[in-house]
């Protein structure tokens, strides 16, 4: 969208799973969280939608690939820094040219990681 990014710090004294909700609950739109499963039921109905973070697919990746040089995991590997490559190339660019990068470029890279 138009607005700017935003980033919240909620602090918590525990990681119980009901806190995110807690926190979120008036909240709609679009999360980059990290891979705490306390906040997967906030996806479940819609209105709040995953940004996922490739650092944490990543990281089973290289745990894969550091323990028998996998191929696989080296492919899975090395179409992440290519994502991460195109990132760093349109960090800054207006939403519009952000979406059209990631669809052109982007896209392919996720297919071929999908397969």
């Amino acid at each position: 969208g138009p607005d700017p990014p935003a980033v919240v710090y909620r602090y918590s004294p525990d990681r119980k799973g009901e806190r995110p909700q807690s926190h979120l609950a008036s909240f709609a739109g679009i999360l980059q969280a990290d891979g705490y499963s306390g906040f997967t039921p906030l996806y479940a109905d819609g209105r709040v939608v995953e940004a996922a973070c490739w650092a944490h697919a990543r990281r089973k990746y290289y745990d894969v690939y550091a323990s028998d040089r996998s191929p696989t995991a080296a492919g899975a590997l090395r179409r992440i820094g290519l994502l991460y490559a195109i990132e760093r190339e349109i960090r800054g660019e207006r939403p519009a040219v952000r979406a059209a990068a990631r669809r052109v470029r982007a896209a392919p890279i996720l297919d071929e990681l999908q397969t």
